[in-house]
């Protein structure tokens, strides 16, 4: 069975409070075109993060890597729900994760077990 509302229930998901630095692809741009993004929000449906970029993303595929150790690196992929121009070309992004299989929202789940920070 559906949800009637599922866009009401992802506006009303538990954000996190995130403060993860790395790198952000969005989708038809050069391959190696990877550009520095900040997350600030975090939930089990989607992200909010700033980057820079000279156009409207809203509509857009983006990719994020994060850095969760050492190591291991984790990318996450969305649809940009919506977009808003701030200065020095900064662009504040709510990404929605899309059709994520059941290994991929328990990574979700396990990013947004508690608080953390990412540099």
């Amino acid at each position: 069975m559906s949800d009637p509302e599922p866009d009401l229930n992802r506006r009303r998901a538990q954000r996190q409070s995130v403060v993860w630095m790395g790198s952000c692809h969005v989708e038809g741009e050069p391959s190696d075109l990877w550009r520095d993004c900040g997350v600030f929000d975090f939930s089990n449906f989607g992200l909010g993060m700033d980057l820079r970029h000279p156009s409207d993303l809203v509509g857009c595929r983006v990719s994020v890597r994060l850095p969760v150790g050492a190591s291991i690196d984790v990318t996450l992929t969305g649809e940009v729900r919506n977009a808003k121009a701030g200065p020095d070309g900064v662009v504040r992004v709510g990404i929605e994760f899309m059709g994520l299989s059941k290994t991929e929202r328990s990574i979700v789940d396990l990013l947004n077990l508690g608080p953390d920070t990412r540099s």
